[in-house]
């Protein structure tokens, strides 16, 4: 579980198969304690991967910024980039996706998930 803002819009694509899919980067706070017993944020980014539905849902209603809770499955693989190279990418495959909103002593949930 990831919970964060989107760092930009997310971006929609087709495969070749034609099945939707929606990718989209979020900005997570990790607590560092110092030595000091000070406490710092470290922000780490993270490629979210909605499919099907749930990409269709995440691309109409997600703009940069919005707070979202992803739930979903760590995935690493390996690919060819267009020079021939080869690399491995990390990333979400999103399940479920709770688009949230915090008003003032109110917080709006609203989920979507992957079926």
């Amino acid at each position: 579980m990831l919970l964060g803002h989107l760092v930009k819009d997310p971006e929609k694509k087709k495969t070749e198969n034609d099945y939707s899919l929606t990718i989209f980067h979020l900005a997570t706070n990790k607590p560092i304690v110092r030595k000091t017993g000070e406490i710092e944020k470290e922000t780490q980014f993270h490629r979210i991967v909605a499919w099907r539905g749930l990409a269709d849902v995440c691309k109409t209603h997600l703009t940069k910024g919005s707070l979202v809770l992803v739930e979903g499955e760590l995935d690493h693989r390996k690919y060819e980039s267009k020079e021939g190279e080869n690399r491995t990418i990390s990333e979400v495959k999103a399940e479920r996706v709770i688009f949230l909103k915090i008003k003032k002593n109110e917080i709006e949930v609203n989920p979507a998930e992957d079926k």
